[in-house]
């Protein structure tokens, strides 16, 4: 995983606009929209250090998607998220659950967190399969963005 550049914003773009990723998010995003996304994830990685880093194969250099640690509010606690999204055409080998492992790994042993959450839409099987592969598991339902989300959470040990 490496961090987001303005090289990748094509590719951001056609994963936002992509349908079939975008299924459990409101809606596909167009180019401004995209480039409003990817002006937030810069933010992020000035404000809080850290955001979705860019999910490149290493064998050949292609983008997959995007993986990485969100600083979110879930009912007036802060939180430490890991989301993820993957091109479709690169569903089912394993990249969402190994990058977010990834992830996990990074939030424990440079982040010091005590914990990290996923949320997900309850009709989102795909991405509960791989919060699950990696350990987090159902906690609650919570109001975010206006829609009722599960919340998955994994205690790291220090």
């Amino acid at each position: 995983m490496e961090k987001i550049e303005k090289s990748h914003f094509n590719d951001l773009f056609a994963l936002v606009s992509n349908p079939k990723v975008q299924r459990y998010f409101p809606t596909t995003l167009n180019r401004n929209e995209a480039r409003e996304f990817y002006e937030k994830i810069q933010n992020r990685y000035e404000t809080d250090g850290y955001c979705f880093w860019a999910v490149v194969r290493q064998d050949d250099n292609q983008f997959i998607g995007i993986c990485g640690i969100l600083k979110q509010e879930v009912d007036g606690q802060i939180e430490t998220e890991i989301g993820y999204r993957i091109l479709d055409e690169f569903w089912g080998k394993g990249y969402a659950t190994e990058a977010a492992e990834g992830c996990i790994k990074y939030a424990k042993e440079k982040l010091k967190k005590i914990s990290v959450i996923s949320l997900i839409l309850s009709v989102n099987a795909p991405s509960i399969k791989v919060a699950e592969k990696n350990g987090l598991k159902f906690e609650k339902e919570s109001m975010f963005h206006g829609l009722p989300h599960n919340v998955y959470r994994l205690f790291l040990k220090q």
